[in-house]
Order: structure tokens, then C-alpha cells, then sequence
């Protein structure tokens, strides 16, 4: 059974241009986040895991460690490995293997690498032609910093380029009610950051800004120096009034299913938690654990209480029988469960957490 104790919130000393969006959303959150040393409190999702091979992969293909095809098999399959290893370790095996867990995964992998280089469209480099991968940029007073994913210079040319393995297109709502496709507003804001990172470092903004996707789309993002400039004080002043909240103690969240559903810490979240009460939308409920059945199958279902509403969740295994059962009578919180087709009632997932 896991348990929240004391929080201890602390300052953030500094802010990502990859944080911005999500802090500016939920600043909570963040602070929620350093309070635990950016250790999650719920696991994330098998496609988040592998996002980071994904990732990993696209920044040593830029770098031109991995160049053939082989190389690239050989590292794809260590990264993997790495990564499975790790999860068995965090106590996740239940994502491994990956191969199997995840539907998509022959097809980005496939995908991933279109993006090796084929020698006869390898542009010919000249003096003037300059790569630089996993470049780390910081504020002159080092209230934001990042890394970019990769920055093309070329003479007066400067291209900052940054790597999604997820959607970077979203559907979007003209004046006139018609839908069109634009790129997350998240993603336009964090490379307006890194531009203005860029020109902090070297008196000079770049020219193009672009996402590159795992199907070697490439999508540009229009800016102005102003813009930069507005976001980079926008993100600088999110920043101070956040940490100012460590001392008045005002803290605010506002919850929704756009900001809780993906967080990670929703567990330690007194709004969430409060929303919980009375809001039945999300996949996590709380309450008065009344009963707990073991079946003879060896599954084990739980009975919540929350106020009027009686809340059934299914399919616990038979050895947290007994761990449940010492809680009846007892709140507790159950977090990442699958909604089934009768009303207030639930089944375990993967992921499923218990917290007191």
C-alpha cells in the first residue's frame, strides 16, 4: 500500500523550454514534481518508456554515431534492452517486452530509421556548414535552460530543430467554426524559447525553426523576435510567482481532465483529490473501503463508499487480499483503472495504484 507523507515543497531553481507549457497549465504540478525529486508517483505509459529509446536514437543519428544500418540495429536493440531491464528493476516487468506490450512498436521502429542518412543525399559539408546535437543553452542569470535537439548553422543560416516521436499536429477551430491542423501550441513555445536561448548565447536569433517527426516530416514554425522575447519574460515571471508561492503558501490548482489526466502526481494532489469527491469523469476514485471479496477464481474485488455512490473495483490478484482487508473502514485512493460498462464500476489495469 503506498503512502503521501509530509511534502516538502522546495524552490525550482530553473525552468525548461520542454516544462514551460505543462507549468504554465498546472504550476502546481511542478512544484509537486521537485517536491519528490522528479520521481513519479504513478507509472507512465508503456509509449512514454519507449519514447526515450526513441529519442535516444534520434539524438545519435544526428550526432552521426550511428550511421549504417547495422550500427543502428545493434544500438536499437541495446537501448531496449536498457530500458527493459530498468523497468524489471522499478518493478514495471509488466511492460516487458516491449515488443509485444507496445502495437506500434515494428512500426516506429521502421520509421526511426528513415532518418539514417543515405550517403547519396549526404549534403557535402563545408566550412561554413556546422552541426551541433544535444546542445545545452542556459540564461545569462540561468533561470531557464535546455537542451536543443539539433542546430544547423550555415553562414547567416541557423535552423533549430527539435525531435517529436509523438503527434505534433492538432486539430484546431478557425473564426469560422471550420477545423484546420496546426502544430501544438506547446511545441510553437518551446522552440520560441530555445530561440531566444540562442540569442542570449550568441547575440543572434535564428532563422527557421522546425519539428521533425518519426516520419521524417518536417514542420516549420513561424516566430518574431518579439514573440520570443514575450515568451522568455512569460517564462521567467511564471517561474518567480510559482516559487513565490512556497512562502505565502497560497498554492492553486485548477483541476481538469487536460491537466490530471496524464499527471503523474496526482496522488499527492489535495485539489485532485478533493475533485475526486464529487467528480466520477476520471479513471481514479477514492472512498471508504467497505468489503473486500476474494472469488473462487482467486480474483479479488474491492467495495469504495464516496459519500452516496457505491464503487466496485474487480480484479485485484488474490495476493492483496490480505493487504486490502486490513484497510476496510480506511480512505483510500485507487488511481489508473479501466471504466467497465456498469456505472461506478472498474477493473485494474497494469498500472493500477493503491494509495492510503
Amino acid at each position: 500500500m503506498n503512502k503521501i507523507g509530509e511534502i516538502n515543497f522546495k524552490e525550482i531553481k530553473r525552468i525548461s523550454p520542454s516544462q514551460f507549457y505543462s507549468m504554465k497549465n498546472c504550476a502546481y504540478k511542478s512544484l509537486l514534481a521537485e517536491a519528490f525529486d522528479k520521481k513519479p508517483l504513478l507509472p507512465l505509459s508503456p509509449n512514454a518508456y519507449f519514447g526515450t529509446v526513441l529519442h535516444k536514437m534520434l539524438e545519435l543519428i544526428a550526432k552521426g554515431i550511428v550511421k549504417r544500418e547495422d550500427d543502428f540495429n545493434a544500438e536499437f536493440e541495446r537501448q531496449v534492452k536498457a530500458l527493459e531491464d530498468d523497468l524489471q528493476e522499478k518493478g514495471f516487468g509488466f511492460f516487458v517486452p516491449l515488443k509485444i506490450k507496445l502495437r506500434n512498436f515494428g512500426l516506429k521502429k521502421i520509421q526511426l530509421k528513415k532518418h539514417l542518412r543515405n550517403e547519396p543525399e549526404q549534403p557535402i559539408i563545408s566550412n561554413d556548414i556546422k552541426f551541433h546535437s544535444e546542445k545545452w543553452f542556459e540564461s545569462k542569470d540561468r533561470l531557464i535552460g535546455g537542451k536543443v535537439d539539433l542546430i544547423i548553422e550555415n553562414g547567416n543560416s541557423v535552423e533549430i530543430l527539435d525531435f517529436k516521436t509523438g503527434a505534433i499536429m492538432q486539430d484546431c477551430l478557425d473564426d469560422e467554426g471550420e477545423i484546420f491542423s496546426d502544430v501544438k501550441n506547446e511545441y510553437k513555445e518551446q522552440l520560441k524559447l530555445y530561440a531566444y536561448l540562442y540569442y542570449e548565447n550568441t547575440n543572434k536569433f535564428p532563422t527557421r525553426l522546425s519539428l521533425v517527426d518519426l516520419k521524417k516530416q518536417k514542420f516549420s514554425v513561424e516566430f518574431s523576435e518579439d514573440e520570443c522575447k514575450a515568451i522568455f519574460d512569460e517564462a521567467k515571471n511564471l517561474l518567480k510567482t510559482t516559487n513565490n508561492c512556497l512562502s505565502t503558501k497560497s498554492f492553486l490548482a485548477i483541476p481538469s481532465e487536460e491537466n490530471c489526466k496524464y499527471c503523474l502526481y496526482r496522488p499527492a494532489c489535495y485539489f485532485f483529490n478533493k475533485k475526486l469527491k464529487t467528480d466520477f469523469s476520471f479513471n481514479d476514485v477514492l472512498g471508504e473501503l467497505k468489503e473486500v471479496k476474494k472469488f473462487q477464481n482467486g480474483n479479488v474485488s474491492v467495495f469504495l463508499k464516496n459519500g452516496a455512490k457505491d464503487i466496485i473495483i474487480k480484479n485485484f490478484g488474490s495476493d492483496n487480499f490480505n493487504e486490502l482487508n486490513e484497510k476496510k473502514n480506511k480512505y483510500i485512493r485507487i488511481y489508473n483503472l479501466r471504466r467497465e460498462a456498469t456505472e461506478f464500476a472498474y477493473s485494474i489495469t497494469d498500472t493500477t495504484m493503491v494509495y492510503e
